[in-house]
């Protein structure tokens, strides 16, 4: 299908600097409960026959783990499954399925001690055997989505039943963190060739899907025979789909859903409404796309140019109300893996129309240059868009807009290559290398195979190591590395506001996410 051919208007443009001067002073008052506490939640009584309903905007792409290649998809999965670790509200990697993980002789094998008392809804006994089965076919299923991630597991051995052996053939220090997301989520091996398994899960989760109507709902049972009691509070679960923010906030004050998700514009209306709003938990950053195989940014000091052009905090400030945080690598600032090296301020990296106009200049360009901005049709990523134009135009850097088609914005840019540049969100992650992954040769983000031998090295040294201290220092050369390629750059660490009512009850510390989990999550009665 064809983008569609619309233009962003200057006059659009213009009031932008007008909204960014009327925003400026709400800012700080917007970003209110976004600390690193948990989030506020009622005193009531937990109802254990209540029922938790929260608002998103898309479907599950498909309930079959192992073809899913939409990160936002283990939101709806981790009710249904369960995976072989879990990740806790701190960020820190906890026993889910497997009671402990340890790597072997040199890192060369993973080795895994599983519970021994999780049974599969199908009745099909969770065990060493089910965690082969699920790997292999991972590894070899036609449309498989994890290949790359398992790329190097060389097989798995069944020790006993519970204890599986994950072999190497090279370093895999992030398969703990992977085993926390899609990769680990398990599958009962009876139900694989399940006709309808992309309809129908059969997991061995804490809720079991009971209804499930596209693009409106999906609803959830608790699962009577769960094994871990602290888990499945409600009785029921529901999600429902509804893109409109402001909908998504009446469902609220309306009483037809706990919690969703809000434009930054929503926050303070939100609180004068008597909802709870907090800055979401999230990893995704805004960042802004180059098409590297074509002029003008096949030169990497046009790249650079168009960094230094860009306004990070204005585009915080007046798009986003002041929620969320100038980046220029793709973690937010409390991440684990964060480098401090590589900030918004660095002046290798940072707002600088005097050195954007020199490296213009540089690279053959004294008198600016002409380029296509595709511009997915997302409200975000238009407004993103409005600001970055006339910022780029004041150091000769003439954007002409094209609004395309949201869901097939990677197929437009990466796959059939039309336009120049685009901003695009980036979505959850389980660990850093997989963000970093589009800057290796043979990626389907990087058609162009734009990289350099350092960054390939950093990246491989960076998946060694049995924990995160002692990857840090190979991660953070991946990190610095990668700002010497730049066919991308992030603009900053989005935290969308959460809103929630007085019936929802979160387990302590839980801070609701960009993409939530509801283990420990609960209603009052009405």
């Amino acid at each position: 299908m064809r983008p569609t051919a619309t233009t962003l208007r200057p006059a659009r443009a213009s009031r932008w600097l007008v909204s960014l001067l009327a925003v400026l002073a709400l800012a700080l008052a917007a970003c209110g409960g976004g600390g690193g506490g948990g989030a506020q939640t009622s005193s009531g009584e937990i109802d254990p026959n209540g029922t938790f309903r929260y608002v998103f905007v898309q479907n599950p792409s498909t309930f079959d783990p192992h073809k899913s290649a939409n990160p936002w998809d283990m939101i709806f999965f981790r009710l249904v499954y369960d995976q072989l670790i879990r990740e806790d509200e701190k960020g820190e990697l906890v026993p889910q399925l497997a009671t402990s993980w340890e790597f072997e002789n040199n890192e060369t094998a993973l080795v895994l001690k599983l519970r021994d008392d999780v049974t599969f809804t199908d009745g099909t006994k969770f065990d060493a055997a089910a965690v082969k089965a699920n790997i292999e076919r991972m590894k070899t299923l036609d449309g498989s989505t994890q290949k790359g991630a398992l790329a190097r597991v060389s097989g798995v051995d069944v020790v006993d039943a519970t204890t599986a052996r994950v072999n190497l053939s090279g370093p895999g220090g992030n398969l703990p963190a992977l085993f926390s997301g899609t990769t680990g989520t398990m599958v009962s091996p009876a139900a694989m060739k399940n006709p309808d398994l992309d309809q129908k899960p059969v997991g061995s989760g804490m809720a079991t899907l009971a209804e499930y109507i596209p693009g409106q709902v999906s609803r959830y049972d608790r699962n009577p025979g769960y094994w871990d009691p602290a888990a499945a509070k409600a009785a029921h679960y529901e999600v429902y789909v509804q893109t409109s923010a402001p909908t998504r906030m009446n469902m609220l004050q309306t009483g037809q859903a706990e919690l969703t998700y809000l434009d930054p514009s929503q926050a303070e209306q939100a609180k004068a409404a008597g909802l709870n709003t907090a800055e979401s938990k999230s990893l995704s950053i805004m960042s802004m796309y180059m098409n590297t195989g074509k002029a003008p940014f096949d030169d990497i000091r046009v790249r650079q140019a168009f960094q230094h052009a860009v306004d990070r905090q204005a585009i915080v400030d007046g798009v986003f109300f002041g929620i969320g945080k100038p980046v220029a690598q793709y973690m937010p600032p409390d991440y684990w893996a964060y480098d401090k090296a590589v900030t918004a301020e660095n002046p290798d990296y940072n707002y600088d129309q005097a050195k954007a106009k020199q490296l213009l200049a540089e690279a053959g360009y004294p008198n600016g240059v002409d380029f296509e901005m595709l511009v997915p049709s997302l409200d975000d990523h238009r407004a993103v868009a409005e600001a970055i134009v006339p910022m780029l135009a004041q150091v000769g850097m003439r954007a002409k807009t094209r609004v395309i088609e949201s869901p097939t914005a990677a197929v437009t840019f990466f796959g059939r290559q039309e336009g120049n540049a685009f901003p695009g969100m980036g979505a959850p992650f389980q660990d850093p290398t997989t963000v970093y992954q589009s800057s290796l040769p043979g990626q389907y983000a990087n058609p162009w195979n734009t990289t350099t031998p350092e960054f390939q090295q950093a990246w491989t040294d960076a998946l060694a190591g049995a924990t995160r201290e002692a990857r840090l220092p190979a991660m953070h050369r991946m990190i610095e590395e990668e700002k010497k390629i730049l066919k991308n750059f992030p603009l900053h660490a989005h935290f969308p506001p959460s809103a929630w009512t007085a019936r929802a009850v979160f387990p302590e510390g839980y801070k609701p996410a960009y993409a939530p989990t509801f283990y420990g999550v609960g209603v009052t009665a009405e």
